[in-house]
Formats: C-alpha cells, sequence, structure tokens
C-alpha cells in the first residue's frame, strides 16, 4: 500500500471516530431544563384578575377538534359555544357541533340541561355562584360547565403549580386584534394562548395539544367578546318548548355502578 493511500484511510478512519464520539457525546448529555418564563405566568395571572373582574360578558367560541381514529388518522370537527354570563349567578350556554346540540341554562336557583335534537331536559336545584355550579357537576354529574376556564382563571382555586415550562412567543394578530403569545406545558398537554394586548387583556385563542397520545390530537378555539351584552332575566330561565320531555339527570357514581 503507497503512503499516500495509507495516509488517506487514517485521516478517513480518524474522522470517523470523531464523529462517532461526538455523536455519543451528545446522546449522553441531559435533555435541557424546561424554560419557566415568569413574566409569561405573571401574563395569566393578570388576565385571570382581568375575567373575575367582569360582571357582564358575552363571547362566541368558534372551536376545532380533532379524533385520533383506530388507523391513527386524524377526524377533524368544529363546532360553536356561546355563553352569555351575569356574575355570579347568571349563565346561558349554548353547544353545537355536528354530533350534539345542548343548551345549559342557570338563574342561580336552578340548572338545567336541554338537548334540542332530541327535545329533552332536565332540571336540579342549584347552588349560588357558577364556579360552585361547576363543582356540584364535576363531582355528581361528571361534567363541566362550556368553558369553565373563563370562571376559574384567577379565582381561588386556580394555580400555576401545575405548568412546568412557560415561554413568551413573539405577538401575534388573531382576526383583527394584537395578542401576546405565550406557551405552557403541563403534564398530559401542551397549550398555547393569545392574550389581547393593552386594558382588556382577554383570552383570544387557544390551543391545547395532547402529549399522552402519539398522534397529538388538538382543541383549538377562538374567542369573540362582547363586554357590553343586552338581555333581560329571561336570558336564564328555561321555558319548555312544546313536546318536550322532562328526564332526571344521572349521576356519575349511580351510572358507573349500573355499567358494571
Amino acid at each position: 500500500m503507497s503512503q499516500w493511500r495509507r495516509s488517506c484511510l487514517i485521516q478517513t478512519a480518524i474522522a470517523v471516530a470523531v464523529a462517532v464520539l461526538a455523536t455519543s457525546a451528545g446522546a449522553q448529555q441531559p435533555a435541557a431544563k424546561p424554560t419557566l418564563d415568569e413574566g409569561a405566568i405573571a401574563s395569566l395571572k393578570v388576565m385571570g384578575a382581568y375575567l373575575r373582574g367582569l360582571k357582564e360578558f358575552q363571547v362566541e367560541v368558534a372551536t376545532t377538534d380533532e379524533d385520533v381514529l383506530s388507523d391513527g388518522q386524524k377526524s377533524q370537527y368544529e363546532g360553536t359555544t356561546t355563553i352569555l354570563a351575569r356574575m355570579p349567578d347568571g349563565l346561558r350556554a349554548e353547544v353545537a357541533t355536528h354530533r350534539q346540540q345542548r343548551l345549559y341554562l342557570y338563574d342561580g336557583k336552578s340548572f338545567t340541561l336541554f338537548a334540542q335534537r332530541a327535545n329533552y331536559y332536565a332540571t336540579i336545584p342549584a347552588p349560588p355562584t357558577v364556579g360552585k355550579l361547576d363543582d356540584m357537576l364535576n363531582e355528581k354529574y361528571g361534567f363541566s360547565v362550556p368553558l369553565a376556564d373563563l370562571f376559574r382563571w384567577g379565582g381561588a382555586n386556580w394555580s400555576p403549580e401545575g405548568i412546568i415550562a412557560a415561554n413568551r412567543y413573539d405577538p401575534a394578530v388573531v382576526a383583527g386584534t394584537t395578542c401576546d403569545h405565550y406557551g405552557f406545558r403541563q403534564e398530559g398537554i401542551d397549550w398555547q394562548i393569545w392574550v389581547q394586548r393593552g386594558s382588556h387583556p382577554l383570552p383570544r385563542k387557544l390551543v391545547i395539544t395532547t402529549t399522552t397520545d402519539e398522534a397529538r390530537p388538538q382543541h383549538t378555539a377562538v374567542y369573540t367578546w362582547n363586554l357590553a351584552p343586552s338581555f333581560n332575566e329571561g336570558a336564564f330561565v328555561f321555558d319548555p318548548p312544546a313536546g318536550a320531555g322532562k328526564v332526571l339527570l344521572a349521576e356519575a357514581k349511580a351510572a358507573a355502578g349500573a355499567a358494571k
């Protein structure tokens, strides 16, 4: 073997060895510690405090959800949720997707859930605030008030302790409104939120990604706000339409026991 060829082979072997060592060293490095931007956390608190200060509001939310099929493909479906709230004891929520149409009514004394397509409704006694209503529905019946986070952010039971990563991104425009854009990570989910800039720090967009599913399905919500809605007391009172049937609202524990 010539001196020149032997020299080339040695140089090639050294280059490959260096590359392998570099790759191994990189693989052994610990994962980067998640970033926890305190400014992003502070902005959540400011938004929550602002929401808790609203006495009346109306918000229409356009949602997009993804189902993961058995073969791993995703199926998207869209919906709308409209909320009229008079804090702390008035709520009207209408939810419509291709799968269901529901009306939720709460007047501070009773709560009614109306399945409009089936024309059946259930009415139960209710506690004196929206927050306590949501607690009761979760604990006793296994479901929540629509857009429950709007009534919990900044409240007594809300805490950022579960957030393990928080980042501030570049500002963005959502439906013509300039927003600050943040990203957060909690166990099982990543979520992004766009918060309106200025004196009305309202959430304008929310994207939640489920990280426990390798397909990473997403829920997206875009909010349109009205902070001076026009309504009367009848907005929160249920008037059964002709032919509507009254049923009992099944308790979650009772339903689970019957399924066994």
